[in-house]
């Protein structure tokens, strides 16, 4: 043990802020260590200059391996054409579609990137739908090319994925999004899987928290609905 720590407390100033492998114990987090981001029991912690203590990660620190503290506040990086900034403890990412110069909210979540807002882009492309507030809605045909290139529709599967791991997607109460998923053809109307969100009370930790499931829903390829982009990272 006594080896363990003295590696750590020999860690060069230049790791602090990212993330690495360390035995440590939570009473341990000093000013030298403020900002320091380390792994341990399979999820990442921060050494939190605020509280003093070591805090649980948040989900864009740990899928960018890098912390955000006031140590850090302001600072600026790009990943994949994607700008972040370290603002009120927590990294915020934007997107900017180069078609239209539209600027979106974007998520970092395990090894996958995804739009925080529906597509707004509507040259070519998009139905018009009176009540839909900042997006557009397409059809299935449609959905399928309108995400900007390197982007791409999420599968069935990616969207439970995030229904299971990204809390922070702003999905609206309930909906229907397109997936990337098809139905088999048949004599029966075209059809296309979306994803058909809705939101439930579930016990957390704390009484009742709000999450989302994801239902596989067979939709007439013709209907509009909106889009969520996503990349890999």
């Amino acid at each position: 043990m006594d080896i363990l720590k003295s590696l750590c407390k020999s860690l060069p100033l230049a790791l602090l802020g990212v993330a690495v492998s360390v035995a440590f114990a939570e009473d341990e987090c000093t000013e030298a260590k403020f900002g320091q981001m380390v792994r341990t029991n399979n999820k990442y912690v921060v050494c939190d200059p605020d509280l003093q203590s070591w805090r649980d990660a948040t989900m864009m620190e740990a899928s960018l391996q890098k912390s955000c503290t006031k140590k850090n506040e302001k600072e600026k990086m790009t990943v994949k054409d994607i700008s972040l900034v370290c603002e009120n403890d927590d990294w915020e990412g934007t997107f900017v579609d180069s078609r239209d110069n539209r600027k979106y909210a974007v998520a970092f979540i395990d090894r996958q990137i995804w739009m925080k807002e529906n597509l707004d882009y509507e040259k070519m492309f998009g139905i018009n739908c009176k009540q839909c507030d900042g997006y557009h809605i397409y059809d299935f045909g449609d959905a399928q090319k309108v995400c900007p290139k390197g982007w791409r529709l999420p599968s069935i599967d990616e969207w439970d994925f995030i229904s299971r791991n990204g809390g922070i997607m702003n999905v609206a109460n309930t909906g229907a999004f397109w997936s990337s998923s098809k139905v088999k053809e048949s004599t029966a109307i075209k059809q296309g899987y979306a994803a058909d969100i809705r939101w439930k009370w579930v016990d957390g930790e704390v009484g009742k928290v709000q999450r989302f499931f994801v239902l596989q829903q067979p939709l007439p390829r013709k209907n509009g609905y909106p889009v969520r982009c996503m990349t890999d990272k």
